[in-house]
């Protein structure tokens, strides 16, 4: 391996990257909802600016209340968030396989993924039931009441892209495997019509995926009018800022596995020989299908108001689940096929 992949392995993906481009999402986030309610948004650095303000303020800890677990959760919802974004390819190349690989990946790290996002959910809830706060408690079961209701039909929406890759195929199920794969004369191109299910897919997931960050329509476990932060409220100072951070994170990478599983990653059909010139051109393309999956995700939170967990479940289980099962059916008949 050169010192320019060296490099490259070092600071695409590495944390400074991945924290850099939480950053980046917060305020796109923030500038394309401001801008759909007509109002200016906020300034480029005010997401750092927020953090480094929330670092220096003052954290206390409820009488009563675990001082080691209200220290020790956020830490670990942070590392989850750090761990599932170091897996998501994005300009490294692996010298076994040619293709794009992330920091952290291997050999079926896709079956992972969903523990990492289960986790996720899970960290959520524990965060709040430790602070003994009803409005906290109330607020992260809503969570995971949102997280479990939701899990399944993400599971089948990312079965698609990994039965259109791997069915009849010598795969070994990673993510970068199935990026680089998808569009190739393997993947999608063993039959066209595939693509509808990968769109009914790309669709779901993303509404799934906004479930999971509890965005705008579902935000019912952090309802300000309702539960004043929800799971958040005894939450401040620098673990304040940890767990923002970590949803910010987690944002990228929940918006890179999208990219990654539905895209095609951060491949464009340009092979060039000199990595460094690669690299750049993986990881430009990667940001701008980033862009676009987030500033959807942003524009869709904006017209759809907040609706109520017992509607966010029913959503989950009787609309989404029938339709992202109809998408699987739909890509192994296809397959069959072939």
């Amino acid at each position: 391996m050169s010192w320019i992949e060296i490099l490259l392995m070092i600071t695409v993906p590495g944390i400074l990257f991945i924290v850099i481009m939480a950053l980046f999402i917060d305020w796109l986030d923030r500038k394309i909802y401001a801008r759909g309610q007509s109002r200016k948004g906020p300034p480029f650095l005010q997401p750092l600016y927020d953090i480094v303000k929330l670092t220096a303020k003052e954290t206390i800890i409820p009488a009563g209340v675990s001082k080691f677990w209200m220290t020790a959760l956020p830490i670990l919802f942070f590392a989850t968030a750090v761990t599932g974004a170091l897996m998501i390819p994005i300009a490294v190349f692996s010298d076994q396989t040619g293709f794009v690989s992330g920091f952290t990946s291997f050999p079926f790290d896709i079956f992972f993924i969903l523990f990492v996002l289960l986790s996720y959910g899970l960290l959520i809830y524990f965060m709040g039931i430790v602070t003994k706060n009803p409005f906290a408690q109330t607020g992260s079961t809503r969570s995971l009441l949102q997280v479990l209701s939701f899990e399944i039909p993400l599971g089948f929406s990312l079965l698609v892209p990994i039965l259109i890759v791997g069915v009849g195929q010598d795969t070994d199920f990673s993510l970068s495997t199935i990026g680089a794969k998808l569009f190739t004369e393997s993947g999608i191109g063993r039959n066209l019509v595939l693509i509808i299910a990968l769109v009914v897919a790309f669709a779901i997931s993303i509404i799934v995926m906004m479930a999971e960050l509890e965005e705008y329509p579902f935000d019912s476990p952090t309802a300000h009018t309702e539960l004043a932060d929800g799971w958040l409220v005894e939450y401040g100072g620098w673990r304040y800022a940890l767990i923002i951070l970590g949803e910010r994170i987690g944002a990228f990478f929940i918006g890179g596995l999208i990219v990654t599983l539905f895209l095609g990653g951060p491949y464009v059909g340009i092979v060039v020989e000199n990595p460094f010139l690669m690299g750049l051109i993986n990881l430009i393309f990667f940001t701008l299908k980033l862009i676009a999956v987030i500033a959807l995700m942003s524009f869709l939170r904006t017209i759809i108001s907040r609706i109520r967990i017992d509607q966010s479940v029913r959503l989950a289980w009787k609309i989404i689940l029938p339709i992202t099962i109809g998408a699987v059916m739909l890509t192994v008949g296809l397959l069959i096929g072939v």
